[in-house]
């Protein structure tokens, strides 16, 4: 296991992990083999084995399986708040996990959001903001 000084991990559990610089992961699980890259923030996940997560990516309340892979930039963010008729309450989050099955690919950039499935071997291009699930081995662009 390789993890920086500058990493902050917090009731966490990792396997043999690559953990680089100014990383934060709270309230999660890595499994072996997985890179968490540069200026990544993993909140109230579980990452399978072989996970890369790529710099600048903010992971919360996402159950990523094997060989997944998150694009730089990304939001892959299991957490909303509720939208009434006064509109949306402050400070009071509703978390709906996302599923990153075995071998997805999230694109630079993209978003994810709460709720949403993407399927085995699918792939979330760049950019793509992923409103509903999406099926596996399904490429999704943003051009579409």
């Amino acid at each position: 296991m390789s993890v920086h000084p500058t990493a902050l991990i917090e009731d966490s559990t990792l396997d043999d992990v690559e953990v680089r610089e100014y990383v934060t992961v709270h309230d999660s699980e890595i499994g072996a083999d997985s890179r968490i890259y540069e200026r990544v923030s993993i909140k109230k996940s579980t990452l399978g084995e072989s996970v890369d997560v790529n710099a600048n990516s903010y992971v919360e309340n996402v159950d990523v399986g094997d060989r997944v892979q998150v694009g730089p930039n990304a939001s892959v963010v299991g957490v909303t708040h509720a939208l009434t008729d006064e509109g949306m309450e402050h400070r009071n989050d509703c978390f709906e996990e996302i599923v990153l099955e075995p071998g997805a690919f999230v694109g630079a950039s993209a978003v994810v959001l709460p709720g949403v499935r993407v399927g085995r071997d699918a792939v979330v291009g760049a950019n793509v903001t992923v409103t509903e699930d999406v099926a596996p081995g399904t490429v999704l662009r943003g051009d579409q």
